[in-house]
């Protein structure tokens, strides 16, 4: 089902904003996703997370179900599934105009999942891949990233609102040096779990930036 309903795109005009990622991959850099066909048979699914070779290309989910974390070990059918399903924060708006939107995944060793964020500790990986992209029922977001780095399960990073000061402590502690300035709209974070310490994350921070769906 999943497969059926999400299908390459490749836009007519090369030149449009956003068309490249710097990489050398197979995969699009576009991806088209059929919501009417996947929210009726998922209607928990509430967005699109990919980017080109970079090993990220999932659903997300949200519900409120146990505390929000229904789908931390369940598939998006809700079925048991140890690698889980991208979710958004239960308290973050379904349609991503909180100003801090939060995503968890798991980070698995067989790489699904987010294992593939904590590559964003590597420049060479940001230089390759410095965005990803957001679909929603009704928008396409380009995410341009800005910050990546370990962090406490309970750090500021996890709060809805952010103020400038904490983004900019977040920009100078990043593990890449982005090439995006200091965002002024809505944030994506994505985060899994890190290894360093005890309840350590790992998180990417992106600025979401409205674009035209490709044609």
């Amino acid at each position: 089902m999943i497969d059926q309903v999400v299908t390459p795109v490749t836009p007519s005009n090369d030149n449009t904003d956003g068309n490249t990622d710097g990489s050398t991959g197979s995969e699009p850099d576009y991806i088209s996703v059929d919501f009417a066909a996947l929210q009726a048979k998922y209607p928990d699914v509430v967005g699109w997370i990919y980017g080109a070779n970079t090993g990220i290309n999932y659903p997300i989910v949200q519900t409120a179900e146990e505390g929000g974390e229904y789908y931390l070990y369940r598939d998006i059918d809700g079925s048991s599934n140890k690698n889980g399903t991208i979710f958004l924060d239960w308290r973050c708006n379904s349609d991503f105009t909180t100003q801090n939107n939060l995503l968890y995944g798991h980070n698995m060793k067989s790489g699904r999942m987010f294992a593939a964020i904590t590559k964003y500790k590597d420049q060479s990986f940001y230089d390759a891949h410095p965005y990803l992209y957001l679909y929603t029922p009704n928008q396409l977001y380009r995410v341009n990233l800005f910050a990546g780095m370990v962090t406490p399960h309970d750090s500021d990073v996890y709060a809805y609102e952010l103020s400038s000061d904490y983004i900019k402590q977040c920009i100078s502690s990043s593990t890449f040096t982005s090439t995006t300035g200091t965002p002024t709209g809505n944030i994506l974070t994505l985060s899994t779990c890190d290894y360093v310490y005890d309840n350590a994350r790992y998180v990417v921070m992106g600025e979401m930036v409205p674009i035209d769906w490709p044609s």
